[in-house]
């Protein structure tokens, strides 16, 4: 039976009374993350935090402000209480969370733009065949091209429970899991890997 990832797209800039709502589903450590931010990072995290709780209130039948979280060694949240799996990213005023029932999920999404020292940061973070294409793809083509595989890239690492930082094998092809990549607004690229190949993409649009 093929199983659905969802994924949904919400605009971070919300509406002051919006925001008074989901600030109040934030636990007091969250809380306690956006104080030490500045102001602009910090609404956009309380609002993305807020609407995963928001969501994953719908999915587990638990209030919004009663879900309890442990992270992983990169960071990648989970639920304490609930077996299903999640995964959230954003970029500009756009963000994805993503939802499986029964495998690892990641998602990742960038706004479409220069990018700055583009090959040097694919050097460091990509692989051998990645720069050699990225190098032959046309000048005025090599920003897309290498969002999509920064994307892909992220969001199979994310996936695996792992972060950009992950040293060695930041490069290398990971087996058992597969990705799609789409347009979740115009002026963004979107990647979302989970295992296996057993799965279809389902995307659903939040009211701003």
């Amino acid at each position: 039976m093929t199983e659905e990832v969802q994924v949904w797209v919400a605009s971070l800039e919300v509406a002051d009374a919006r925001y008074t709502e989901l600030s109040r589903f934030l636990s007091q450590e969250e809380q306690g993350r956006a104080e030490g931010m500045a102001p602009v990072l910090a609404r956009k995290f309380t609002v993305a935090r807020g609407i995963l709780r928001s969501l994953l209130s719908g999915f587990t039948g638990t209030s919004a402000g009663k879900l309890r979280f442990t992270y992983g060694t990169s960071g990648k949240p989970s639920l304490a209480d609930h077996d299903i799996h999640f995964n959230v990213s954003h970029s500009a005023e756009l963000g994805l969370f993503a939802f499986a029932p029964d495998r690892p999920v990641g998602v990742d999404v960038e706004n479409e733009r220069p990018v700055r020292r583009l090959l040097d940061v694919a050097q460091r973070f990509m692989s051998e065949d990645e720069i050699r294409s990225l190098a032959a793809t046309a000048p005025e083509e090599r920003d897309a091209a290498f969002l999509k595989s920064w994307v892909v890239r992220e969001a199979r690492l994310k996936a695996e429970g792992k972060g950009i930082w992950s040293g060695s094998e930041a490069g290398k092809a990971r087996a058992g899991l597969t990705h799609k990549l789409f347009a979740p607004r115009p002026g963004y690229i979107a990647a979302v890997a989970a295992s296996d190949s057993d799965w279809r993409l389902y995307t659903c649009a939040m009211k701003d």
